[in-house]
């Protein structure tokens, strides 16, 4: 589609709509059944609720709180709130109670829209005294929730002119150090990035496309890559409602892409790779081989090999529907060793880079040019830079405005148009990207090595056996790791895993010592974050006694 005339996400949906009305777009569960929305059931609700919003005196630069699951009002409720000046400041649902008190201090929303009565009491301490703004997805009790508002008759209403410059919403980032940081983005990074999408991802074919989504809408990758860039190539999106149910999702809906982060990656190799292990050990073995450029034996063994692995192959695709062109991941770096494991079976993992701060799209790889070691080149229009430092530099229309009421750290951010992304890089000898580590995570050894931790936890990832580890050691003169097990994984496991990940690595990334533990990280427990990342700090602190022990001389 042509971006030309497209000022604002709103007009993005409207546009689809005046050419669509009548096609189902976004789908989502009821009771065990998939339930379709088209563009004209969805621009009704939108209008319903553009009429509160308007009636509640909502005016451009207005602030609304969106606390919900990802479902079909979310969609309605965003589009509503642009569409009348407003600014969209959605939560994940799995935030504690201080970060939602952060963020609604911090924000000051004039409307809170939460899905139903357990995010209400989960959050109540806060919600109480603000309970003339609040407006339940789901009905509570007698208050007020869409249901009224969808009960309304329809008006022609006369909407503010928003444009490209207008904030769309500010989405915070998820505070793995510090408090919360709101990112103000607006509209022209969105609609930048989904242009950008289609012009890199365009070998697809985009035709009847089918997402699968399971991220919270929150995220601001899943905004745009779930929801807005979908909307802009007339794809439809299933929302999965349990994400412990989605391989039955997978069979049922069928989809052609699917957006994802790396720890779902890495579960999957895990899952997939544990049951070819029981289906045939010899074979796991030697495709482990092969994924490490081993010969595969003599004709006949080689031969028998490819007969497994193409049996295998429609196998597993089936698994996912049948139907899968390509898997998306975003969000962190995920071990090119997944990537490869499976390319085995003819489904393509397609890397991609960004922030919160870019829209968040920065670079990605490609189908027909997809390099797994990289996230591929800058998309279109984007400038990428790296500076002395090492750290990766951005520019590009797909830029935020700033942080929410954080003027100072803006100006350290973003210098003569130019976003000092945090991250480190460096360019392969064609222009690839590739991220080497996060400048606040480097950690700099007594020695005064320079250790990127990334690159050894990735190392790690892909062994069944270990559900997280962090890597410690700054300051230190040797590094240490914590992994966290099932509790059938002991001690002699572990050891016989470093060693073979020590094999690999320089002297200096080499583990020394390590402590095994097999408490569960959960988002619940504060330990990871609402987009799956690791609260180093947290554990740090946590296991600090732990840690003094495997540096005794110190």
């Amino acid at each position: 589609m042509k971006y030309n005339n497209i000022n604002n996400l709103y007009q993005l949906f409207s546009y689809q709509n005046d050419k669509n009305p009548e096609k189902k777009i976004f789908f989502q569960k009821i009771g065990q059944e998939w339930q379709g929305f088209s563009f004209k059931n969805i621009n009704l609700k939108i209008s319903l609720i553009q009429k509160f919003l308007l009636q509640r005196k909502i005016k451009k630069g207005d602030r609304v709180f969106l606390l919900s699951n990802s479902c079909v009002d979310w969609v309605a409720i965003d589009l509503a709130i642009q569409s009348v000046g407003g600014v969209t400041v959605p939560a994940f649902t799995t935030n504690n109670n201080l970060d939602n008190k952060f963020i609604i201090t911090d924000c000051r929303p004039k409307l809170i829209f939460i899905e139903n009565s357990e995010l209400f009491k989960k959050n109540e301490d806060i919600l109480k005294d603000l309970k003339n703004k609040i407006i339940f997805i789901n009905p509570f009790e007698d208050n007020l929730s869409l249901n009224k508002i969808y009960s309304q008759t329809p008006l022609k209403l006369c909407l503010p002119s928003v444009s490209k410059d207008d904030l769309s919403c500010i989405i915070y980032t998820s505070g793995t150090y510090n408090n919360p940081k709101g990112v103000m983005l607006p509209h022209k990074a969105v609609l930048h990035n989904c242009e950008a999408a289609f012009d890199r991802l365009k070998d697809l074919g985009f035709k009847n496309e089918i997402f699968l989504s399971f991220l919270p809408l929150s995220h601001s990758y899943e905004r745009m890559a779930g929801i807005y860039f979908p909307i802009s190539i007339g794809a439809k999106v299933f929302f999965v409602k349990k994400v412990e149910n989605i391989m039955s999702d997978f069979k049922e809906v069928k989809p052609t892409i699917v957006n994802g982060v790396p720890r779902f990656y890495q579960n999957l190799y895990k899952k997939v790779f544990s049951n070819i292990k029981n289906f045939n050990e010899e074979f796991s073995k030697k495709l482990l081989a092969s994924l490490n450029n081993s010969n595969q034996g003599n004709f006949l063994q080689s031969l028998i090999f490819k007969i497994i692995l193409n049996f295998l192959k429609f196998k597993i695709k089936n698994i996912f529907g049948g139907n899968i062109k390509v898997f998306i991941s975003g969000g962190a770096a995920l071990d090119s060793f997944i990537s490869n494991f499976f390319l085995k079976f003819d489904l393509h993992i397609i890397q991609g880079y960004g922030q919160t701060e870019s829209g968040p799209l920065i670079s990605c790889n490609s189908l027909k040019n997809n390099n797994p070691e990289s996230v591929g080149f800058p998309v279109k229009d984007v400038k990428v830079k790296i500076n002395k430092t090492h750290e990766i530099l951005v520019t590009g229309p797909n830029l935020m405005r700033g942080y929410w009421g954080l003027d100072s750290l803006t100006k350290k951010t973003l210098i003569k148009n130019w976003l000092y992304t945090g991250d480190l890089g460096k360019f392969d000898i064609e222009g690839r990207l590739i991220i080497t580590g996060r400048k606040k995570e480097l950690i700099v050894t007594s020695g005064g090595e320079n250790i990127s931790p990334q690159k050894i936890e990735n190392l790690f990832s892909v062994y069944s056996e270990i559900t997280n580890c962090i890597i410690y050691g700054d300051s230190k003169p040797y590094l240490i790791a914590i992994f966290f097990t099932e509790k059938k994984v002991g001690y002699k496991t572990v050891r016989k895993i470093v060693n073979e990940v020590n094999s690999k690595n320089s002297s200096i990334e080499r583990i020394r010592s390590f402590i095994v533990s097999h408490e569960l990280l959960t988002v619940d427990n504060g330990l990871i974050t609402g987009t799956y990342k690791v609260r180093k700090e947290k554990l740090f602190k946590k296991f600090k006694k732990e840690i003094d022990k495997l540096y005794p001389n110190l």
